[in-house]
C-alpha cells in the first residue's frame, strides 16, 4: 500500500506545489474559516488522484497487479489523511512565524476540528466516488464539503470558547469521525469497481 500512496504523491506533485503556496497564503491570513477551508480542501487530493487513475485507466492495470481492492481503496484514504495532516503542519508553521510578529496564536482546537471535519467529508464522499466515478461523485463531494465546512467553522468557533462547552460535546466529533471511517472503508471496498 505504501507504493500506491507514493504513486499518488508522484502523480500529484506538480499540483501540490501550487496548493502548498496557496495554503501558506491562506494560513498567513488566518481565521477560523481559512483553517477549516485549507484542511477540507486538502481532503480533495484523493479525488484528484482517482480522476487521474480513471483518465489513464490505471485501475485496469492495478487489477493485473498483486494489489487487493482493500489496498487500493485504503491508499486513497491514507492519501487524504496525509494531505490534511501536511496542510495542518504547513499552516501551523506559517502561523507560528506570523505569531512571532503579531503575537496572535491560532487555536489548536480549530485545527483538530477542521481535520476531523475533513475526515468525515472523506468518509461520506469516497464511497460514492468509488461507486459512481469522479464526475458523478463530485456533486456529492461538493454538497458534503460545503456542509462540513459550515459545520466545522461553527464547531471550531464554539471550540475556541472551550471552558463553556462540556467535554463530552467536544468528544463527539472524534467519535463521529472514527465511526464514519469504520463504516466508510468497508463500504468503499464493497463499492469499488474497475472501469
Amino acid at each position: 500500500m505504501k507504493a500506491l500512496v507514493l504513486k499518488d504523491f508522484y502523480v500529484l506533485w506538480k499540483q501540490m506545489r501550487m496548493i502548498m503556496l496557496i495554503l501558506i497564503l491562506l494560513s498567513v491570513v488566518g481565521g477560523v474559516f481559512n483553517s477549516v477551508f485549507v484542511t477540507v480542501w486538502c481532503s480533495m487530493m484523493p479525488f484528484t488522484a482517482i480522476a487521474y487513475d480513471e483518465r489513464s485507466h490505471w485501475d485496469q492495470l492495478a487489477a493485473m497487479m498483486p494489489y487487493s481492492k482493500r489496498e487500493i481503496v485504503l491508499s486513497k484514504y491514507v492519501l487524504g489523511w496525509l494531505s490534511m495532516a501536511a496542510a495542518i503542519v504547513l499552516s501551523l508553521a506559517a502561523q507560528t512565524v506570523v505569531a512571532v510578529f503579531t503575537h496572535e496564536a491560532s487555536a489548536l482546537t480549530t485545527w483538530a476540528v477542521s481535520f476531523l471535519g475533513g475526515v468525515i467529508a472523506l468518509d461520506f464522499t469516497l464511497p460514492m466516488v468509488f461507486r459512481f466515478g469522479v464526475e458523478k461523485g463530485r456533486w456529492a463531494f461538493i454538497i458534503v464539503v460545503f456542509g462540513v465546512a459550515l459545520l466545522g467553522s461553527a464547531a471550531a468557533g464554539m471550540a475556541e470558547e472551550l471552558p463553556s462547552i462540556p467535554v463530552p460535546t467536544l468528544a463527539l466529533l472524534p467519535v463521529a469521525a472514527v465511526a464514519a471511517t469504520a463504516v466508510s472503508i468497508p463500504l468503499s471496498i464493497k463499492l469499488y469497481q474497475v472501469n
